[in-house]
């Protein structure tokens, strides 16, 4: 790839640009949707092309193109190039990237059963396979949906700094979602993998230990009862823990959201943001399913603190926010395709572990709420407010679990959340697949941590 992406930038660089970066993408990938047992949709796709990104005369520009030939890249930069002309003399800041030691490399993950190895005919019995094992759970289990994925994706980044990177990486992701209903109620139970891994986690899957359990998830949920409302204690499992990290406080440390004034903490680094027995990580290099070697802008992925024991130490960075906020970038500019710019992502965003096992955490609980599993959250982060849903919860009274909740979602400030986290137990598990949006982008990421108890969480309920 380079052979086709280094003269771009090196043509960039004579024609004025300061700053110039070819890349190439390319996504194969197959999903299924199975539905009640009957297959209802299957697709395969390739998108592949060049980003050309510049900057001239402190002003960014950016073009893509589906046609790889020299001609039409040359025609990509000759457009970006004329994009940043076209705006040169208007207001803003001028345009910045950190400087980067050139890194040449290409990275391989390998399969050890790829995707593209197995015959359609076969994914399509095993989903089936799987979803079946949910239909047959319950005469209360009204709908059941299982889906498919598969990738294999390759990035290949060239730059003016010298650095010329190319990393394939294939990815297997399934999930089970199932209805169940008794009346006028309705609930619903999930369960997912997914990975930066070939076909052999689909291959690992037990489907009385997977879809199996979404549906008696969904099932025991029909006798579960409303959650008090108010203000409680919350024991949040792995999962919810996970969720919340993500949501409440990942989203307030990428870099372009400190830089552009949308976070609360964008003048506390340094400072106290989060009880000391909190330590906060965003790994890229952990085997889940936000692991990858290089960035978008070729920037070699490392773990980088974000809290120590409570105290805010580091926010997630592409180039240009590392540059404006005077730090490193460590690997955390994505973008979905060759059609997008790289922006400021998280990838495994974890809790770390704590001291504590959940008796523990739970004996000193007098009246409070063990949630667990996620479903989704979302953050105001110019304000730091946070929601998340989750998928079940149980009553903690004097330190036992009692009474099953449904329809749980809790909300709280985030900092006053992370400051009244009283225990973080030693049970870590990174087990949060999923896919995150931002600025009309979607970035595959997870997310890990240990029990967590918080005072003064404000729970959703109707009792």
């Amino acid at each position: 790839m380079e052979d086709l992406l280094r003269p771009i930038v090196d043509a960039g660089l004579r024609k004025g640009a300061s700053f110039c970066e070819a890349r190439f993408f390319e996504g194969r990938s197959n999903s299924i949707s199975i539905e009640n047992g009957i297959a209802k949709g299957l697709s395969s796709g390739i998108v592949r092309g060049v980003g050309v990104r510049v900057i001239v005369e402190g002003r960014w520009g950016f073009a893509s193109t589906n046609v790889l030939t020299r001609d039409s890249l040359e025609g990509g930069l000759d457009d970006a190039l004329g994009a940043a002309r076209s705006i040169a003399h208007s207001a803003g800041e001028a345009a910045v990237v950190a400087e980067q030691r050139p890194t040449v490399d290409t990275v391989v993950h390998k399969a050890k059963r790829s995707p593209e190895d197995v015959g359609i005919e076969e994914k399509v019995s095993r989903a089936v396979e799987i979803e079946r094992e949910a239909g047959t759970y319950s005469d209360r289990v009204k709908d059941t949906f299982v889906n498919y994925y598969d990738g294999l994706t390759t990035v290949a980044v060239c730059n003016s700094f010298g650095t010329c990177i190319e990393e394939t990486a294939p990815r297997a992701f399934m999930s089970c979602r199932v209805i169940s209903r008794e009346g006028n109620n309705m609930q619903v139970g999930y369960e997912s993998v997914g990975a930066v891994t070939g076909y052999e986690i689909i291959d690992s899957i037990q489907p009385g230990e997977f879809s199996a359990r979404a549906a008696q998830k969904a099932v025991r949920l029909l006798s579960a009862k409303a959650p008090p409302g108010g203000t409680l204690t919350a024991v949040l499992d792995q999962r919810v823990g996970a969720l919340f990290v993500h949501e409440a406080f990942g989203h307030n440390c990428e870099g372009d959201s400190v830089f552009g004034g949308q976070s609360i903490v964008s003048d506390k680094m340094g400072k106290n943001v989060a009880s000391d027995l909190v330590t906060i990580v965003d790994d890229p290099t952990l085997t889940g399913n936000g692991y990858f070697a290089y960035d978008h802008e070729g920037t070699r992925a490392e773990p980088h603190m974000i809290v120590e024991h409570g105290i805010l130490t580091g926010f997630l960075h592409s180039l240009e926010s590392a540059a404006r906020l005077g730090s490193t970038p460590h690997g955390s500019a994505r973008a979905q395709s060759h059609q997008f710019l790289p922006i400021v992502r998280m990838s495994n965003t974890c809790i770390a572990n704590g001291d504590m096992n959940l008796g523990e955490i739970l004996e000193d609980v007098e009246l409070g709420i063990y949630l667990s599993g996620s479903m989704y959250g979302y953050v105001e982060t110019q304000k730091g407010q946070f929601t998340c849903k989750v998928e079940e919860g149980w009553l903690i009274d004097r330190g036992e679990l009692t009474d099953h909740l449904r329809d749980v979602a809790i909300s709280g400030l985030t900092l006053d959340a992370l400051r009244n986290i009283t225990a973080v137990g030693k049970d870590f598990k990174i087990d949060a697949p999923g896919m995150c949006g931002k600025n009309a982008q979607s970035v595959a990421v997870d997310g890990g941590s240990p029990h967590v108890r918080i005072e003064g969480i404000v729970v959703g309920g109707r009792q």
